[in-house]
């Protein structure tokens, strides 16, 4: 990216700044830029993830680590402005559901959650391309940006919240939703505020490639890319 572009987006990054109110930032966790250095960078658990696809580069881009305490796979969260404001963790356990686990956590409590993941480290690209793709999910991101897709980002759940939504306004880029199949993004209120500030399309498996609740990297970059070129326009 070109020096101008780099300034503009860091003035993007300080606007985002200002315009949360002094009472979240109050509320707000804010953890030491050096937190994830506690967790453990071991190959054996790492390659949980790598067998799926997901390149070594990605992990290392998202600081994915593993935390031997609660046998998960860790990756921090950040705001816009890169600080870390929570830790995510996916279960290694395959017994997490009979244990009485859930298979992906917060490690820190958040109240409502006001930013969106892999916004942070996305940001050059997400404006140079003045577009963004938004998953479900953390591990989307990375299998995205394996294949050099790196404007993604997950909302960390199925449904666009209020602060993501102004957040993502305030963007200006235009917005892909590519969530899991079985989510109608048509009925998601927030996705219909959206529309009223910026474009908004949506990734919809009308062909059937995917399982019920597949992301739409599940099956693969090939099937991603052309769901993602046959994209629709939420009107």
């Amino acid at each position: 990216m070109a020096p101008k572009e780099r300034y503009e987006t860091t003035k993007l990054c300080k606007r985002f700044a200002a315009k949360q109110s002094n009472k979240k930032q109050a509320s707000q966790t804010i953890l030491p830029d050096d937190h994830m250095e506690r967790y453990e960078r071991r190959e054996d658990k790492l390659s949980i993830w790598k067998s799926e696809g997901i390149s070594d580069e990605s992990l290392e881009k998202y600081q994915v680590r593993y935390d031997s305490f609660s046998n998960r796979l860790v990756y921090p969260i950040r705001n816009p402005e890169g600080k870390i404001v929570n830790v995510g963790g996916r279960a290694l356990d395959e017994d997490w559901k009979e244990r009485g686990e859930r298979k992906y956590t917060y490690f820190y409590s958040w109240g409502t959650m006001t930013t969106i993941y892999g916004l942070a480290e996305n940001m050059e690209s997400i404006i140079a391309k003045n577009e963004v793709i938004i998953f479900e999910g953390c591990k989307s991101v990375l299998m995205a940006d394996t294949w050099g897709i790196d404007n993604a980002c997950a909302i960390l759940t199925s449904h666009l919240n209020p602060a993501q939504t102004k957040l993502l306004a305030r963007l200006g880029v235009n917005v892909v939703f590519a969530l899991d199949k079985d989510v109608r993004v048509r009925d998601d209120g927030n996705i219909q505020k959206l529309k009223r500030y910026t474009k908004v399309q949506y990734i919809w498996d009308h062909e059937d490639l995917l399982d019920e609740k597949d992301s739409p990297v599940d099956k693969g970059e090939e099937v991603f890319r052309k769901l993602y070129a046959e994209r629709l326009t939420l009107r």
